[in-house]
């Protein structure tokens, strides 16, 4: 029996804890991964050794390093994912995985970051990223645009242009 692969990735990023790519891959990986179907708006992890079966467009993170754990809050902020309207994907030992479309006019509440994460934007627009001393940095996105977000921030969020869905991957 012949196993045919589909393997079509481009690399968009990497560091030392995660490889991410964009494209079609159905063979096994090294590393386990979560992958993020931009279709469906939806992800999946997928043990090491075990086809990622990522046949339609999918961003694939394979996660290179162990889990670090979070950052300490001495602050008490909110938890970044402590917001109306998100949705939790999956959570197993190594990531938990959110969706949440943003809104015109809402502000997410000031938040703390105490882990990493991947961002996989699912749509078009601007985000104004905010710090507690007025600092505003804007964030553009496209469809399949994927950053890498290190722990530590404190900041909240604002839809400014266009529209704003996402599936973050927070690393453990």
């Amino acid at each position: 029996m012949t196993l045919a692969l589909l393997i079509a990735l481009s690399s968009i990023l990497s560091n030392q804890k995660v490889a991410v790519a964009d494209g079609t891959d159905s063979s096994a990986h090294s590393h386990d991964a979560v992958v993020v179907d931009l279709n469906a708006k939806n992800a999946r992890f997928v043990k090491q050794g075990e086809p990622l079966a990522a046949t339609g467009r999918s961003i694939i993170i394979d996660l290179l390093a162990p889990p670090e754990g979070a950052l300490p809050n001495p602050k008490n902020l909110r938890a970044p994912f402590d917001r109306p309207g998100i949705e939790k994907l999956l959570e197993n030992d190594r990531v938990t995985v959110w969706r949440y479309t943003w809104q015109k006019d809402k502000k997410t509440p000031l938040h703390f970051h105490r882990n990493d994460v991947v961002v996989v934007y699912t749509a078009e627009g601007t985000l104004a990223s905010i710090t507690p001393d007025g600092k505003t940095q804007m964030n553009p996105h496209t469809f399949g645009f994927t950053k890498f977000s290190p722990k530590g921030r404190i900041h909240y969020e604002e839809l400014v242009k266009g529209e704003a869905s996402a599936v973050m991957v927070e690393l453990k």
